[in-house]
């Protein structure tokens, strides 16, 4: 039994061991139960026979923790989300339901949570972040509406300390421009990224039909602010030149429209053919923007109406940081020479 074709087995984040079924061209999934159980075995038939394995016992219906995610999905504070953030949530919680939907709630205690955030965090802080947020917000929600007694996340849990996205600077945008020429996919993604300031996801749902008298109309999809950005003569060139297929500015080799995780894997392999180092990322080109507009004189305020910030208090820094180098480079020129 135990050398079985196309179970993979694996250790959970709690010492479990735990048994899938991988075979391509079929539909896979968890393997119940110890191997060679009646449970094993009728999932591992229905597998083998390309058909869903039947549920087990328990798994994800009440009382369970996948069946509060899955009550959570149906929750009115889920429908009120963003479609972005829904996204997010959703990125988070179905590998937690994966693993430990069939759980009983009495065994997701606050010392078992905080050992599966530490154990995705020692591999991905950023993750761990995102998944210790919406744990703490779907539990609020569950203690709400009396499915569980006491949200075990209440108390302070401790976020990681990641870094901010590196702001490209003037020298590593010449050197991608230099490798991808006008006329490439690459390099009018980078336009679209760099002279809109516009996060990924919203450039790549922009259409020829988005602008309009010089302008491209924006909808951010974090935010729902509407924005209507002026057309760079750069990006005007960049999207004359680039690849006129399909509606949307950004698409795929055949101009069909493309998801946000697909232009980030475009301008991965660009930035590293390009030779430029892995803290190139395409957000940090929204930042360079930013600043490249704080340099140029670009109030705050400016710099918002183009980005899409409700505050000012992150542009701040930009302009603070211009306003230091144009003031410092005057008070030097100030300086008479002693010869």
């Amino acid at each position: 039994m135990a050398n079985l074709p196309y179970v993979k087995e694996y250790t959970d984040d709690c010492g479990i061991r735990r048994r899938y079924f991988r075979r391509k061209g079929f539909k896979g999934g968890p393997l119940p139960g110890p191997i060679g159980s009646p449970e094993f075995l009728e999932a591992y038939q229905a597998f083998m026979g390309g058909k869903p394995a039947p549920l087990a016992k328990g798994a994800n219906g009440p009382g369970t923790f996948g069946g509060l995610i899955a009550d959570y999905y149906r929750s009115v504070e889920y429908a009120n989300l963003k479609p972005n953030s829904k996204t997010l949530y959703r990125y988070a919680l179905e590998p937690l339901k994966e693993k430990h939907g069939h759980r009983p709630l009495s065994t997701m205690s606050r010392e078992n949570l905080v050992r599966i955030i530490e154990t995705i965090g020692a591999r991905a802080p950023g993750m761990a972040n995102l998944t210790r947020a919406v744990l703490q917000k779907m539990l609020k929600v569950a203690v709400a509406r009396g499915q569980i007694r006491i949200n075990p996340l209440a108390d302070k849990v401790e976020a990681y300390k990641i870094g901010t996205h590196h702001t490209w600077t003037d020298s590593e945008l010449a050197q991608f421009e230099a490798r991808w020429p006008l006329g490439t996919r690459q390099r009018l993604a980078y336009a679209l990224l760099f002279y809109t300031g516009q996060r990924g996801g919203d450039v790549v749902r922009m259409t020829r039909g988005d602008i309009s008298e010089g302008r491209i109309k924006v909808v951010q999809e974090k935010t729902g602010t509407e924005l209507k950005i002026k057309i760079h003569p750069d990006l005007a060139r960049a999207i004359k030149a680039g690849p006129a297929k399909g509606l949307n500015l950004i698409g795929d080799e055949h101009g069909r429209p493309i998801k946000r995780a697909a232009l980030s894997h475009l301008m991965r392999v660009a930035i590293r053919d390009a030779g430029l180092p892995a803290r190139c990322v395409p957000h940090g080109l929204r930042k360079a923007m930013l600043r490249t507009m704080a340099e140029g004189g670009a109030s705050a305020k400016r710099l918002a109406a183009v980005s899409g910030h409700k505050t000012t208090k992150e542009l701040d820094r930009y302009t603070a940081a211009a306003d230091q180098q144009t003031l410092a480079d005057d008070g030097i020129a100030s300086i008479p020479s002693r010869k």
